[in-house]
């Protein structure tokens, strides 16, 4: 049998602040540079803001068997491949380094943007989408790296559009939203409209990523409060599309949910149908859904699962086979890398072969319109066989 071809739907990268500088407008040059001279201060504003640690990447040699790799891994992409290739995955879908080292310039993760120089932010991330369009383009195979388009702000909503239409035409396979637009009204308000349709003309598909929250402050229980609720902000913007008939009006447009787990899927469609069903739908401004939930989630909706675990993996037809993605959110500490292959085992040994094959790659090369023709061969030389997966647990749930 042919390798399974692997699509990781989750890995970040980050340039050098060198790097990031080059690709910065020069107007905001300056002020990055003074930025940057405060950066361990703003790291420690934010850990202290969301309740949490930021967890720094091991700085060490993985050259010299430690477990984790060195910073480099962000935007060094010989190291990635290398990694990659280890770990059997043919492609990768990549997301911004949200915060700390190899962070876009002036991004105010979890935080909202200064409110005297909303600019800062979008320069920040047109710097970033600059630099992971290079970051593929001159990788030695561009082929193996999806790159996402990072729309920090969207205070001004016609250039959120505008870098929308630069980041297609660059080639990158994406837009991320962050969790809430902390510097606007919430996404179901009408404003967006044009964002919308410029995504779903383009082809781009909305995520959200898990990690954005309000603030916590350093209060008894913050941490946890944080791990607690830190998945559901990402997941709202599916149902405020849902509920004020965005995803109805835009059939292809498609949202894809990415590290904030897959269980809560089937719960979630089940109470939203029962709404749908009672006196919900009669109450919502305009006409009520003609869709169910559950049908526009299986049309429209995509969960990029990270690091799935056996029972995520056993509830994979409620949630939909062909709306699952698996992820390794390399090279995050708590990703499944350098232990990808056991990590595989774990969750999927049992899974038929057409199902192993969707989840694991043909969904993301569907939805990111990879090249299959010239991933197949990277595939045939580092993937697993699908037998491997046969044998050790039987047919799972």
């Amino acid at each position: 049998m042919d390798p399974l071809l692997i699509v990781s739907c989750d890995c970040h990268a980050g340039g050098t602040p060198d790097e990031y500088r080059r690709h910065l407008d020069p107007a905001f040059r300056e002020r990055y540079d003074a930025w940057l001279a405060d950066r361990a201060g703003q790291d420690a504003r934010l850990a202290q803001a969301l309740g949490v640690r930021l967890a720094e990447i091991d700085p060490g040699d993985a050259g010299r068997g430690e477990r984790r790799g060195p910073l480099s891994n962000h935007w060094n992409a010989e190291r990635r491949i290398a990694v990659l290739d280890a770990d059997g995955i043919a492609a990768e879908v990549i997301f911004p380094q949200p915060a700390g080292a190899g962070g876009p310039p002036f991004y105010p993760f979890g935080q909202p943007a200064d409110p005297k120089d909303p600019a800062l932010v979008a320069a920040g991330c047109r710097a970033w989408n600059r630099w992971i369009a290079d970051f593929v383009k001159n990788s030695p195979a561009p082929e193996r790296h999806a790159g996402l388009a990072l729309v920090g702000t969207v205070a001004d909503v016609g250039a959120a559009v505008r870098e929308v239409e630069w980041a297609r035409e660059a080639g990158l396979r994406g837009v991320v939203l962050r969790s809430q637009p902390f510097d606007a009204p919430p996404w179901n308000h009408p404003r967006y409209e044009p964002l919308w349709a410029a995504c779903e003309a383009l082809e781009m598909p909305v995520h959200t990523h898990g990690g954005e929250t309000p603030e916590y402050g350093d209060l008894p229980g913050s941490r946890s409060i944080w791990f607690t609720e830190v998945c559901w902000f990402a997941h709202r913007l599916f149902w405020h599309l849902l509920w004020s008939g965005v995803l109805e009006r835009r059939p292809r447009l498609r949202l894809v949910f990415t590290e904030q787990f897959a269980d809560w899927v089937p719960d979630l469609l089940h109470q939203l149908d029962a709404l749908h069903a009672g006196s919900v739908a009669g109450m919502t401004r305009d006409a009520a859904l003609r869709l169910r939930p559950s049908e526009i989630w299986a049309r429209q909706c995509t969960l990029g699962g990270s690091f799935l675990t056996r029972r995520e993996c056993e509830r994979r037809f409620a949630i939909g086979v062909a709306n699952l993605m698996w992820g390794s959110d390399f090279p995050h500490d708590e990703g499944v890398w350098p232990g990808t292959r056991e990590a595989l085992h774990a969750t999927f040994d049992g899974v038929p072969e057409p199902e192993l094959r969707a989840i694991l790659g043909e969904n993301a090369l569907r939805l990111y319109g990879l090249d299959a023709g010239r991933l197949r061969p990277i595939a045939a030389r580092i993937g697993p066989r699908p037998q491997e997966f046969a044998a050790a647990r039987g047919a799972a749930a």
